[in-house]
């Protein structure tokens, strides 16, 4: 049941990046540890401080966002590949 509700908070957190103009499959949380990165104000002592018992909720966060963003990108230029693969048969048949 925790795992449901921790799913459903993920949810709502990616709707309300995506809300603000963040990025697709990015939770809030993730965001913010990006513009920390990146030297922009952030509320990552914050997030932090609401998950306490997560520790370092934000870089975590960041970290699996990073992984699932690289390996869709990955997927995409591979599935290109395979489809311009079989078009080149149809086409030679």
């Amino acid at each position: 049941m925790r795992r449901y509700f921790e799913r459903i908070l993920l949810a709502f957190s990616i709707l309300f990046n995506t809300m603000l103009g963040g990025s697709t499959n990015q939770s809030f949380s993730a965001r913010n540890w990006g513009w920390r990165r990146a030297g922009y104000p952030n509320l990552v002592w914050l997030i932090d401080i609401i998950f306490f018992w997560e520790k370092q909720h934000c870089v975590e966060a960041w970290i699996k966002w990073t992984i699932i963003n690289n390996a869709l990108r990955d997927y995409n230029s591979i599935g290109e590949k395979v489809m311009a693969d079989m078009q080149k048969k149809v086409d030679s048949a």
